[in-house]
């Protein structure tokens, strides 16, 4: 059995899902019981900084945020265009044919992660990414006058982050 978290990273947690669900409290709150759900199937060292990451990247995904292989384009701009629905919001990957081949070919994750962030930045949001440790990208959107409380929320949690437009 998992060790409960502490109040001050329960509370640090339930305000991260407000600020990636952008105001739907629905949302946020089934997040939320979904994580506590995954919390108790999760192993001790799984409850604390980076690994609890991996927790929340199983409850959030495509819904609230993404996580793509290296070289996946086509999955990180199918969830990309996913999530900015939410916000009435379509990115300009830069192709008349986001799909198409030859331009998937010829891009990477990390450019356009940092084309979204900037597109995303412009409409009062930011693309956040975090460091999985490995050969894949995932991270999530907030509004970017919550910032500075994600980089708190991050250093609470000690979740390495950064914004979109500074690819790991």
């Amino acid at each position: 059995m998992v060790t409960p978290l502490d109040d001050h990273i329960q509370d640090a947690i339930q305000h991260f899902f407000a600020l990636i669900n952008l105001g739907d409290t629905a949302q946020t709150d089934a997040q939320r019981a979904l994580f506590e759900d995954a919390l108790l199937d999760a192993e001790e060292d799984d409850t604390e900084g980076q690994e609890l990451l991996w927790v929340i990247r199983e409850v959030i995904d495509w819904q609230s945020g993404f996580y793509v292989d290296w070289k996946d384009c086509q999955s990180f701009i199918g969830c990309m265009n996913q999530l900015c629905e939410r916000l009435d919001l379509e990115i300009d990957w830069g192709s008349e044919d986001p799909e198409d081949e030859d331009f998937l070919e010829s891009t990477s994750v990390p450019e356009l992660m940092e084309l979204a962030h900037r597109q995303l930045r412009v409409a009062g949001y930011t693309l956040w990414n975090w460091d999985t440790g490995g050969d894949a990208y995932g991270g999530w959107i907030t509004r970017s006058e919550d910032d500075e409380e994600m980089l708190d929320i991050a250093e609470t949690l000690a979740f390495d982050i950064r914004p979109g437009d500074q690819p790991y």
